[in-house]
């Protein structure tokens, strides 16, 4: 029997520091995000209200390398999320992620967007909130269609949302058989309020 997940986490960050800097702190940082988050949460927010700067070498050396470690696995947490980001903070992340290639959601005023993403992957994640609020679960094929791209072609992209945290994909059957994934956007407003 499968284990029931945990409730969403927060990591409030500025309880570390307001000024976040050095690679030594980001190591003791993501550290202790790794040990604080619980077992079998599928939701984790890192919550960035109250820091008032970040050096691109605390960035790197904390989301770089949480967000490396996540992507192309299936494991939990399925969904990360960034929040309370002022402007700074915000284009210091996004330079960070760049140079990895990585993107990661945030979620801001109840809306959520993606930070360093490329406009084709910006395109697709607006779509796949569209077909989410449209229909829910969707498939590769729906957003093909929609993006006049092969299914492959959105398959990838989706992938990638997937790495990052800002989609879900989930195992399901397809209509004439073998194997299909369905992908939901996450409920983030939901683990917001847990600090």
């Amino acid at each position: 029997m499968k284990p029931e997940p945990a409730a969403p986490f927060t990591f409030p960050v500025a309880k570390v520091k307001d000024f976040l800097t050095t690679r030594d702190l980001a190591k003791r940082t993501l550290r202790d995000l790794q040990d604080e988050t619980p077992e079998n949460t599928e939701t984790v927010i890192i919550d960035f209200d109250g820091v008032v700067a970040m050096t691109i070498s605390f960035a790197d050396e904390f989301l770089g390398e949480y967000y490396s470690a996540l992507a192309g696995r299936d494991a939990l947490p399925a969904v990360v999320a960034l929040t309370g980001l002022h402007e700074e903070l915000r284009e210091t992340i996004d330079i960070c992620l760049q140079r990895r290639d990585l993107i990661a959601a945030e979620e801001r005023l109840g809306a959520v967007t993606l930070l360093a993403a490329s406009n084709v992957i910006t395109e697709t994640f607006e779509l796949a909130q569209e077909l989410a609020r449209r229909v829910g679960a969707f498939t590769a094929m729906n957003a093909a269609s929609q993006l006049n791209i092969s299914a492959p072609n959105a398959n990838n992209r989706l992938k990638k949302l997937v790495s990052a945290r800002a989609l879900i994909r989930q195992h399901g059957v397809a209509e004439r058989g073998g194997k299909e994934f369905t992908y939901v956007l996450p409920k983030l407003a939901a683990a917001t309020p847990h600090k």
